[in-house]
């Protein structure tokens, strides 16, 4: 394989995986976007975590502070916060990563 187009290809790859974090971060902040990533606290009326007077400049930019709590959150807290769907699903990526 050709190491410029290996060089390529991780930098591509990089740039989107970047790029969709941006997105994920900054979407997940829009009020608009609550009944998306909120579904399951909006149903059970519960409180939706935005910040009160939401700061025009911080609901566009992208955060990071998400990640750090994602890969410290366990099985009992995904089923209670989001149900049993979304725990499968993080079940079946977290298998695709064991078989590599």
């Amino acid at each position: 394989m050709n190491p410029h187009s290996l060089l390529a290809s991780a930098a591509i790859n990089i740039g989107i995986a970047c790029i969709t974090l941006s997105l994920f971060s900054v979407l997940k902040k829009q009020p608009s976007n609550a009944s998306i990533y909120y579904a399951l606290p909006l149903a059970r009326r519960h409180h939706v975590p935005f910040q009160s007077p939401p700061s025009l400049l911080r609901r566009f930019l992208p955060s990071v502070a998400w990640v750090s709590r994602a890969f410290r959150v366990t099985e009992d807290e995904i089923v209670d916060a989001h149900g049993l769907d979304a725990l499968v699903v993080i079940r079946l990526f977290k298998f695709g990563l064991k078989g590599q």
